[in-house]
């Protein structure tokens, strides 16, 4: 811990939220720490993170988001790769390939709406804004009764652009939406949906 064992160090005193304060000191109790010596070890991990030009919140956020992708079932894996067991999907067993796909996005949407969190829609869009880093532009938009998924690349191959599109289209279904007008193609993906209508 950084200042636990220096006492030439001067020391000088500053002002905070009580509230904080009593959970820090809780935090550091547990750790087996002095509330100096953790105080003064996140200070310094603050001007260690600014010397390096990070945001801490933004690194807290995004390491949040990843803890969230693998829970949800997500794995990371070479971009080339996925595309060419993509390819090789979508030559091989293309009507096979594209159900899957819209039923996994079908399953991530109940994912989010069972989660239990305020905006499942919005949870889910910047969860994958975060770690959809080979979209060139993404934006998936919803609420009321309209939908929409757009998404830009000239990274993606052909046939992964339309197991992705299937995918999210699958999502927009598990969020009680359906598609109405579809362009697609290698790169592009570009989907408009409304609200599912009720057989009732």
């Amino acid at each position: 811990m950084v200042g636990s064992s220096d006492a030439k160090v001067k020391r000088k005193t500053f002002v905070a939220r009580e509230d904080l304060l009593d959970s820090l000191s809780k935090v550091a109790d547990e750790r087996g720490y002095s509330l100096y010596a953790l105080v003064n070890d996140l200070f310094d991990l603050a001007l260690k993170a600014d010397a390096l030009g990070l945001d801490l919140r933004r690194v807290l956020d995004e390491r949040g988001v990843l803890e969230t992708a693998k829970r949800a079932g997500f794995v990371l894996a070479l971009e080339s790769l996925c595309y060419d067991m993509s390819d090789l999907a979508y030559e091989k067993a293309k009507g096979k390939a594209l159900k899957s796909w819209f039923e996994a996005g079908v399953w991530l949407a109940k994912r989010y709406v069972t989660s239990g969190v305020k905006d499942p829609l919005e949870a889910l869009r910047r969860d994958l804004g975060t770690f959809m880093w080979n979209a060139s532009r993404f934006s998936l938009e919803g609420g009321g009764d309209k939908a929409s998924v757009s998404i830009f690349s000239p990274r993606f191959s052909e046939a992964y652009t339309f197991l992705l599109a299937s995918f999210f289209e699958g999502l927009l279904s598990g969020f009680g939406y359906e598609v109405a007008e579809r362009e697609v193609f290698k790169g592009n993906i570009r989907l408009e949906a409304v609200r599912k209508k009720s057989n009732a």
